[in-house]
């Protein structure tokens, strides 16, 4: 009878050592994100482990908290069969260099020059001896419209806009950038949303006395399939299209902006 309470004892302390850590860690997973963007000169491409086991990072932000992966072989290789190795960043102090960003110098006067219709290749080699691989092909060719500024009243105005399909597109991103941030939703060949329409939040997405702008991209299937589930609650896990490594690379084409001055 006297080993009773040694015995209750024991299972309170394993029982608060279940409420204080109540699941086991997961192990960290490789996670790649890179973008390749038709309208900029350098593309970013960020390699780290989440801690979680989950991607966290998003396509140009920093590596969040989790752990990037310093010192790896990052490479692109074009059409034609030319690779070049991606450039380091450095700190602000000068050193060598951001752990975890890489990037490449894809202008019209470098060597890795990006056109719309080609399929370009990832390829990452990890201190720990790590391979991950991916492709994407960029839609188009499309042509860019820039519409002039439009006066915008939400209190009567429903934004309409409507382009044509651009060969190799799996959809169309619609991004509006607002004072406090972005909505970002995917659409086929046409949108509409009303001037008093709410984000889940309950923030105005067309906000009066604010300039907005509106672009909508083309989109490869890697980007589409990656962050559709982050614009839709019912979308799943999001697939990753990479060999050894979760995350995405894709790529997109800015086809159409139209600026707003919201009354």
């Amino acid at each position: 009878m006297r080993r009773a309470p040694v015995v209750v004892a024991a299972l309170l302390i394993a029982g608060c050592r279940n409420l204080e850590d109540p699941a086991p860690s997961q192990a960290t997973r490789l996670v790649i994100h890179g973008v390749l963007d038709m309208q900029r000169d350098d593309q970013t491409v960020l390699v780290y482990r989440a801690r979680t086991g989950l991607p966290s990072a998003v396509e140009g932000s920093a590596v969040s908290d989790d752990q990037p992966v310093g010192n790896a072989q990052v490479s692109m290789t074009n059409p034609d069969g030319f690779t070049v190795p991606a450039d380091r960043l450095l700190t602000s102090s000068g050193d060598c260099c951001v752990p975890g960003i890489y990037q490449f110098a894809t202008g019209p006067f470098v060597g890795m020059a990006l056109h719309p219709g080609g399929t370009y290749t990832l390829r990452i080699l990890t201190p720990a001896g790590e391979v991950v691989t991916g492709t994407t092909t960029i839609p188009g060719p499309a042509e860019f419209i820039l519409d002039p500024r439009r006066i915008f009243f939400r209190q009567r105005d429903t934004l309409r806009l409507s382009w044509s399909r651009i060969p190799g597109a799996s959809s169309y991103e619609v991004i509006i950038r607002m004072a406090f941030g972005e909505y970002r939703t995917f659409a086929d060949t046409s949108f509409e949303m009303a001037g008093t329409a709410l984000t889940i939040a309950g923030d105005e997405i067309f906000s009066s006395g604010e300039d907005t702008d509106v672009v909508v991209s083309a989109v490869d299937a890697n980007y589409y399939d990656y962050y559709r589930s982050q614009s839709d609650p019912f979308a799943g896990a999001a697939p990753s299209h990479l060999s050894g490594a979760v995350g995405v690379f894709g790529s997109i084409v800015p086809i159409y902006h139209v600026p707003l001055r919201v009354r």
